[in-house]
């Protein structure tokens, strides 16, 4: 078989099943086997901090460990190979060689994920690397997770898109936070000199108190600490609603426009009359492609349908 041939075979593999419109199913079966693989290592880590169990099978847990990196790392290096597959996105972009789309790929967030999923047991091998944090860094593999994941895709959009909003919000988070812990350090100084003995020291107040938590461990004791506490946490309680607020509505917006999307694409294939088997596939694979909900998807049809119908109808009585 040709180079190019297969690595154009091995990229439609690796790419997610739903954003391949020509039923590689083979895909699939990949996607569901790394799904399960990577699920299963965070299971695994869990487990290995049960003593009794992380006793018993520790060269089982092992085992599975070196065979997930065994396929982890063949992974990231045929996705490596494959990325130049990807259409350039910009004219500049396609005269650059092979080596150096290839190392632009590698500094892509996904990329660098997919390495520090396999990182730190080569590490290992090597350097004494504290066990703690190389099981912190398998925790990364989860966010794997996000490449088959729509909705997790379609949060890392929103984001990036609202990433000015959100800063100028959590740079008013930072700010009210430090005048908090400012305010409660010379209110609390001269009573509590052991819990608030700075202002570093007294951020850890703070941020329990604006995030409503209230641990309870450290506390105003004064009349006037107490009253500048109430209104830090009601002040709290609005600053911190303004981030959630900021993401819920554009990811309500971003699922809305990809109703409209399929609703578009489904009016278009109407309009021609009644759906044939085709026109079925085709919008179930948009359905797909959007990562949209079945029964919603059928409903929009019929509603279009039915609108479609209507509108003949008024046209046979006129």
């Amino acid at each position: 078989m040709h180079h190019n041939t297969l690595r154009s075979r091995v990229y439609r593999i690796l790419r997610p099943y739903r954003q391949y419109t020509q039923g590689e199913y083979i895909s699939r079966l990949f996607d569901i086997m790394l799904i399960t693989l990577i699920i299963t290592n965070a299971l695994a880590m869990l487990l290995m901090t049960v003593e009794p169990i992380h006793r018993q099978y520790r060269t089982q847990l092992h085992q599975f460990e070196v065979f997930s990196v065994i396929i982890f790392t063949i992974e990231y290096f045929a996705r490596v190979w494959t990325c130049v597959e990807v259409a350039p996105k910009s004219s500049r972009e396609r005269t650059w060689p092979n080596w150096k789309r290839r190392l632009r790929y590698m500094v892509t967030p996904i990329a660098i994920v997919d390495l520090l999923a396999i990182l730190p047991f080569y590490l290992s091998m090597f350097v004494a690397v504290d066990l703690r944090i190389l099981r912190l860094l398998r925790l990364t593999r989860l966010i794997k997770l996000g490449r088959y994941s729509t909705s997790m895709q379609t949060l890392t959009q929103v984001i990036r898109a609202e990433a000015r909003t959100l800063l100028a919000a959590l740079s008013v988070l930072m700010i009210t936070m430090i005048f908090a812990a400012t305010g409660i350090y010379y209110l609390e100084k001269d009573v509590q000199p052991q819990e608030f003995s700075s202002i570093p020291a007294a951020m850890w107040w703070a941020m329990i108190t604006l995030t409503t938590v209230g641990y309870g461990d450290v506390v105003p004791v004064t009349l006037m600490g107490r009253i500048f506490g109430g209104l830090i946490t009601l002040l709290g309680i609005g600053l911190y609603a303004l981030p959630a607020g900021i993401l819920s509505s554009s990811f309500t917006a971003r699922v809305h426009l990809r109703q409209e999307r399929f609703r578009e694409a489904a009016s278009s294939a109407i309009a021609d009359g009644d759906l044939s088997e085709r026109d079925f596939e085709h919008l179930e694979k948009i359905r797909g492609l959007l990562d949209m909900d079945q029964e919603e998807a059928k409903l929009i049809i019929r509603l279009l349908q039915h609108r479609h119908s209507q509108g003949e109808t008024g046209d046979t009585d006129t």
